[in-house]
């Protein structure tokens, strides 16, 4: 397995619950994502901030498989 981090930034007034806030920083790191992956799985961690916060910031990690290079 190989594992891809990112730290996205948040407004914290765009949504309701910390799941919603986490759900748009995982959009957010998916178009960030210079490789397209399938099957890969994503889960968003809050770090600093709250809902109704200015930012909320989010560990974003990407869990997918190693590639094998064919020769």
């Amino acid at each position: 397995m190989v594992y891809d981090y990112y730290i996205i930034d948040v407004p914290g007034d765009c949504a309701n619950t910390i799941e919603e806030l986490g759900d748009i920083a995982i959009n957010e790191a998916r178009e960030r994502a210079k490789l397209y992956c399938i099957p890969c799985d994503w889960c968003a961690t809050a770090i600093s901030g709250e809902v109704g916060d200015f930012n909320v910031r989010f560990k974003v990690r990407r869990r997918r498989n190693k590639v094998r290079k064919v020769a």
